[in-house]
């Protein structure tokens, strides 16, 4: 565990987006309530830490992370061969919305470009299946979601707006299930996809 606190102080140190401290007490605590999952997805890798905890949780978690930063990618990859966990997380250098497969996920982690998470939960909505979950992370982002007073920068409060916009869009979205800890990390909010919805059942899909 000493290794792993090197690369939570210097990520602390360094600016780089991991996830708080309390957030990822309440996802590894997630994982340890819900022994069925097993295959995770994350969007944004960052250098790995949240990856590598998920990964230690069970001795059969398997995660695919995905990272759009060279740099960061490479300390990622680094970090996970370091802790012997190279065949069970599996590091991609992509920007998540470009990123394909044909897996299904017990659990989708999102903690990337915050305006595009929308377009995260659409592109990987086939890759879930009923009971799969979504998390994401920063709907609050330093509180400036609710209280646009707390910045006066153009660029933050156009993304705030829009992260507004997306959990008032999930919370009303009928196909999941959606929970939201306004209190925990920095907003965390989780979207279990139900069975079906009203527009699935119209529409026949599963």
């Amino acid at each position: 565990m000493d290794d792993l606190k090197k690369i939570h102080d210097l990520a602390r140190r360094e600016h780089i987006p991991i996830m708080k401290d309390d957030g990822i007490a309440f996802l590894v605590a997630y994982l340890e309530e819900h022994e069925n999952i097993r295959d995770i997805l994350e969007c944004g890798t960052a250098v790995g830490y949240s990856a590598i905890r998920m990964a230690q949780v069970r001795w059969d978690m398997q995660v695919d992370t995905l990272e759009i930063d060279p740099k960061m990618y490479e300390e990622a990859c680094r970090n996970i061969r370091e802790h012997g966990l190279e065949d069970r997380i599996h590091c991609h250098l992509c920007d998540a919305s470009e990123f394909q497969s044909d897996r299904v996920y017990d659990l989708i982690f999102v903690d990337a470009a915050k305006s595009q998470y929308r377009r995260y939960l659409e592109h990987f909505y086939s890759n879930t299946m009923p009971g799969s979950v979504f998390i994401f992370d920063n709907l609050n982002f330093h509180g400036i979601v609710d209280d646009p007073a707390l910045s006066g920068n153009r660029g933050t409060l156009q993304m705030t707006r829009k992260i507004k916009t997306f959990r008032d869009h999930l919370l009303a979205d009928d196909r999941f299930e959606t929970v939201f800890y306004p209190d925990t990390g920095d907003g965390v909010a989780v979207a279990k996809r139900k069975k079906s919805s009203s527009f699935e059942e119209q529409s026949g899909k599963q």
